[in-house]
């Protein structure tokens, strides 16, 4: 065999230019060479000085673009191409989605009554703060009675950053309504019920204090939590709650869509657009009757990849631009007028997707399912891998088939296919011990990278490279699902006399513990009920062991508080009466003098200096540049305990 197995589809894709594509492209199935080729047919082409300068192909990041266009270029040039050709490739654009609706912006934006030139900002801080400055009435949109009954439920800080946050696709809120009367008489009589301990009298204490500034009508409140599941007393409580916190949600989003609105109006006063707007008002001009007549006359032909990253408003503006110059309305709302032939062709796989935050699987069927069922698409499939040799495409196809099973929710698997003269490769598979297997599911995240590291590390250290087929360990490389189990893989294997170096796209301040251990014990300063955090303190910054405290908890998160001082009997308890003894001396104290006092009585330079100086390079320098890198974080968090 000396073609892929799919080397048909391959073909169909580069030589029918006069039809719409939806390629799914396996892993490592050379979707860039099946891009490229499809642009060489189009220099080829009988009218190609007039194709290629309307070409437009768009990928997610510069790198991939350029790569793209270096790639096109260098295959259009065997074929030795006319001067005129090359002239006519050299106008054709390859660059970022963004990029592209940015340049839509400043030649049509007049359309949308947007000024020229437009620039895009990546850093808005110093934009916002001008910004919230000039705001002198927040809330406008709300009745005076609503307005002031928000405010006392929900911080307006926050509810501005609702705003700023959700971007520039607006916010559509509901109507405004009243707020509901809420009836706590079944928490009350759960309480009564249930038999007496001081975790309830304590949350009941709490919620009576929370229920007599809500009748008075004074003063900001913050929520009540609730400490006890006795009884089901804290689904009852939640229940009580769920109209006034429907409310308050609703109202809230009222706010922040007036505050999204003046927002980017005061960034388009100014010139400057983020990521988001130049998409979101993109789509606004493909909406606009002229403007989207004089783009679509232009005759774009669009060729996307990565089309899984996608989001919605990102295919709109794209399948818009291709359709009929008379089209109107959108193309997947009334199915009429699709895409015209050869103009709009996408390469994607639904098993890659990365960008959580945008990405919309749903959405991209939905896209995929029209072309493909539209008079000129139709769709193709790239399943055989350069990437993998024999054995690991028989792993890597055992193994997904069984995930990507198309239920819940999950894509459909692709099995992959081999190249020709697939060399027949290795796989080795570790199996892990029986503590891990037998109790995965009830581990936390950090305690099963822990175990996973020290069980490879001890396997590596006893089979050396030998095993895995390298001449040295600098020929190995290990991959972790998430970036801060690096750290921890890491310090497993250099306990046992491993050499390794860290490779990371970025440095976290977080990495560093000045700052996670900082930003925990101000924390629980504050959520004196937080009990996941204080037992993080207790865990990593008082070293206190997993044993202990599940000894001390007796399965019952609660009894890690720090707000009600306990009598100190063991390890863990006489930890929590410290913590609780400090948030008790801090509170009346100025800002930055607790939080010295906060550094001083849990000595947390004396326990950043004695980390291991292989793993962390300066600690006690980190905590000192802390304090006024995070002045307004600390200064949230210290306020909370007044």
């Amino acid at each position: 065999m000396t073609e892929p197995r799919d080397q048909s589809a391959r073909d169909r894709f580069a030589q029918t230019l006069d039809r719409n594509f939806s390629v799914i492209a396996a892993a490592g199935s050379g979707k860039t060479r099946a891009v490229t080729d499809r642009i060489a047919q189009l220099a080829q082409a009988r009218d190609a000085e007039r194709m290629l300068p309307r070409l437009v192909v768009l990928t997610f990041a510069n790198r991939a673009a350029d790569e793209m266009q270096q790639r096109a270029r260098e295959q259009i040039l065997l074929a030795k191409p006319r001067p005129e050709i090359l002239a006519a490739f050299n106008r054709a654009w390859f660059g970022t989605i963004h990029a592209f609706c940015l340049k839509l912006l400043n030649e049509y934006g007049h359309y949308l009554g947007l000024p020229a030139p437009l620039e895009l900002i990546t850093d808005d801080d110093d934009l916002w703060n001008e910004f919230v400055q000039q705001q002198t009435h927040v809330g406008r949109s709300l009745s005076p009675e609503n307005r002031a009954r928000l405010l006392r439920l929900a911080s307006m800080r926050h509810i501005m950053e609702l705003g700023r946050k959700a971007g520039s696709e607006l916010l559509r809120p509901g109507e405004e309504c009243l707020c509901p009367e809420i009836n706590l008489e079944d928490v009350y009589r759960a309480a009564r019920m249930a038999k007496k301990s001081e975790t309830i009298g304590n949350s009941i204490a709490q919620l009576q204090a929370w229920e007599e500034g809500y009748r008075e009508g004074t003063g900001f409140l913050r929520w009540p939590i609730c400490s006890t599941k006795a009884q089901g007393i804290d689904q009852i409580w939640e229940q009580a709650f769920v109209p006034l916190r429907r409310w308050v949600n609703q109202t809230a989003i009222c706010v922040a869509a007036e505050v999204q609105r003046d927002y980017r109006n005061f960034r388009l006063e100014r010139s400057v657009v983020t990521y988001a707007d130049q998409i979101a008002l993109a789509d606004e001009l493909l909406q606009h009757p002229e403007a989207a007549r004089r783009i679509r006359e232009l005759d774009p032909i669009v060729i996307l990849d990565e089309a899984q990253d996608t989001d919605p408003a990102q295919f709109s503006v794209l399948l818009e631009m291709t359709r009929p110059p008379e089209a109107t309305s959108r193309w997947l709302e009334t199915k009429t007028d699709p895409p015209r032939p050869g103009r709009f062709s996408m390469v994607g796989d639904f098993q890659q997707s990365i960008y959580h935050d945008r990405a919309d699987l749903a959405h991209y069927q939905r896209v995929h399912d029209a072309l493909v069922t539209a008079e000129a698409g139709e769709a193709v499939t790239f399943s055989v891998t350069f990437r993998l040799d024999q054995r690991q495409l028989d792993f890597v196809n055992a193994t997904f088939g069984e995930i990507l099973n198309g239920d819940a929710g999950q894509v459909k698997f692709v099995e992959l296919q081999p190249r020709p003269q697939i060399l027949p490769g290795q796989v080795i598979r570790l199996p892990l011990s029986a503590e891990l297997r037998e109790g995965k599911d009830k581990l936390k995240d950090r305690q099963v990278a822990r175990i996973e590291a020290e069980e490879l590390a001890r396997w590596l250290k006893e089979h050396g490279p030998e095993k895995l087929r390298a001449r040295s360990w600098r020929e190995v490389a290990i991959l972790c699902p998430r970036r801060d189990w690096l750290r921890t893989t890491a310090i497993a294997l250099r306990k046992i006399g491993l050499p390794v170096e860290v490779q990371s796209e970025s440095d976290l301040q977080a990495d560093s513990p000045a700052y996670a251990w900082l930003t925990a014990l101000c924390t629980i300063m504050v959520e004196a009920q937080n009990h996941y955090e204080i037992v993080g303190v207790l865990r990593e910054i008082y070293g206190v062991s997993d044993h202990d405290l599940a000894v001390f908890s007796e399965g019952r998160g609660e009894r890690f508080q720090i707000e009600t001082p306990r009598a100190a009997t063991g390890i863990v308890s006489s930890q929590i009466s410290e913590l609780a003894e400090i948030r008790r001396a801090i509170q009346e104290l100025p800002l930055f003098a607790a939080v010295e006092q906060l550094i001083t009585r849990t000595a947390l330079r004396a326990r950043l200096a004695s980390l291991p100086p292989e793993d962390f390079k300066d600690p006690l320098g980190d905590v000192d540049h802390s304090l006024p890198a995070q002045w307004e974080a600390l200064r949230a968090f210290v306020s909370g305990l007044r």
